[in-house]
C-alpha cells in the first residue's frame, strides 16, 4: 500500500499536567535526551585547533569550548530545530520509535568517541532515521529528496572549508611577508594569532552547539512540554559535560594527529570553519562541523606544502560512511526487536 504524502509528525504522549509533575515517559525521554546530547558533546572536535597549535592547553580548550557550545544551544539552537522538525519520513512514528532513534544515535556516537573517531552527529541522526523508516515501511517511507538536499550540503561543506583555509593562509602570508623580522616579532605575532584563534574557535563551538543540539531537542521539548529555552539549556549542559568528560580523544585525533599546526596556520583554517558553520547555522542548515574542520585542515596542509596524514584522512572518511551504516543498523535492529515484542 502506498504511503500518503502527508506532513511528517511524531506521535507523542501529552505531558502530564498532574501536580506531582512529569509522568514516567517524560522522565525517560529526559534521560535519553541527556544521553544523546552528552554523546554529541563527546564527539565535538571544534576546539581541536586550539590544542593542536599549542595556543591553549587541552584542558582549558575543552572547558571554554563546552561553555561556548552551551551558549550556542540556548541562544541559536532553534534555527536548525525548525529544519529538522520538518522530518525525513513520509509516515508518522510513535514516541517509543522516536526514542529508539535517539538511542541509536547516542550509542553510535559514544562508541565512536571512545575509539577517538571524529564522526558526524548529523550522519548518525539521518542514518538512524533511515534505518527505522526503511525497516518499518520500506524504501518508500523515506523522503529521499530531502535527504538528497542535506547530502549535497555535506559534500559541499568540506570543499568550502578546504578552499577557504588554503586561500586565507596564502592571503595572511602575503600580508605578513617582509613585515615580521626577527625572533621577537615572530613571537609577538604568534601570541596575537593565538588570541584571534581563540575567538574564532569559540565562535565555531558556539555554532556547533546551536547546530547539533537539535538532534536531542527536536523530540525532548514536545515530550516534556517545557520551555524551548529550558530544553535547549538542559541539552546544551549535557553536551558540555560530554565534551569535558570524554571528548579529548577526538580532539587529539583531529587537532594533533591529522596535520601539524601553528597559531598562524590554525587561524587561517579556523576563520573558514567558523564562518561556514555560523552562516549555515543561522540559515538553519544541519551541517557537519567535522566535515568542515577536517576539510579546512587538509586544505591548510596542502597550501603550506607540509605533511598531511593521508592515512588519517582516509580513516576519517571511512568513518563518515560507516556512520550511516552503523546508526542505521542499530536503529533497524531495535525496531525489529520492538516489533517482535
Amino acid at each position: 500500500m502506498a504511503i500518503k504524502n502527508i506532513a511528517p509528525k511524531i506521535k507523542l504522549k501529552t505531558p502530564s499536567t498532574e501536580p506531582h509533575g512529569m509522568d514516567t515517559g517524560a522522565l525517560v525521554s529526559l534521560a535519553v535526551a541527556f544521553y544523546v546530547a552528552w554523546s554529541i558533546g563527546a564527539n565535538d572536535e571544534a576546539v581541536a585547533p586550539l590544542a593542536g597549535s599549542g595556543a591553549l592547553s587541552l584542558n582549558l580548550a575543552v572547558v571554554l569550548g563546552g561553555v561556548a557550545a552551551l551558549l550556542g544551544a540556548v541562544l541559536m539552537g532553534q534555527n536548525v530545530e525548525k529544519t529538522l522538525g520538518k522530518g525525513l519520513l513520509l509516515g508518522s512514528i510513535t514516541e517509543t520509535e522516536a526514542l529508539l532513534v535517539l538511542l541509536a544515535v547516542a550509542t553510535w556516537l559514544t562508541a565512536a568517541s571512545y575509539l577517538g573517531w571524529p564522526v558526524s552527529t548529523t550522519h548518525s541522526s539521518v542514518g538512524a532515521i533511515i534505518g527505522l523508516g526503511v525497516t518499518k515501511w520500506g524504501i518508500r517511507g523515506v523522503r529521499w529528496g530531502t535527504i538528497g538536499t542535506v547530502a549535497v550540503s555535506w559534500v559541499a561543506s568540506p570543499f568550502i572549508g578546504f578552499i577557504g583555509a588554503a586561500l586565507l593562509y596564502r592571503l595572511i602570508k602575503r600580508l605578513l611577508r617582509g613585515r615580521v623580522k626577527g625572533l621577537l616579532e615572530q613571537m609577538r605575532l604568534a601570541r596575537r594569532s593565538a588570541l584571534f584563534l581563540t575567538f574564532w574557535v569559540l565562535l565555531t563551538s558556539f555554532s556547533r552547539g546551536a547546530n547539533d543540539v537539535a538532534n536531542a531537542t527536536a523530540i525532548l521539548g514536545s515530550v516534556t512540554g517545557l520551555s524551548p529555552v529550558l530544553v535547549r539549556g538542559f541539552a546544551g549542559t549535557s553536551m558540555m559535560l560530554g565534551l569535558v568528560i570524554i571528548g579529548r580523544k577526538v580532539i587529539q585525533s583531529v587537532g594533533v594527529d591529522l596535520v601539524k599546526l601553528d597559531p598562524i596556520s590554525a587561524l587561517a583554517s579556523q576563520i573558514a570553519v567558523a564562518l561556514t558553520m555560523f552562516v549555515g547555522t543561522y540559515l538553519g542548515l544541519p551541517l557537519s562541523g567535522t566535515h568542515i574542520l577536517v576539510g579546512a585542515l587538509v586544505g591548510l596542509g596542502v597550501s603550506k606544502g607540509v605533511w598531511v596524514n593521508v592515512k588519517g584522512v582516509k580513516e576519517i572518511t571511512y568513518m563518515w560512511v560507516a556512520t550511516f551504516v552503523g546508526a542505521a543498523a542499530i536503529s533497524a535492529a531495535g525496531y525489529l526487536v520492538l516489533a517482535a515484542l
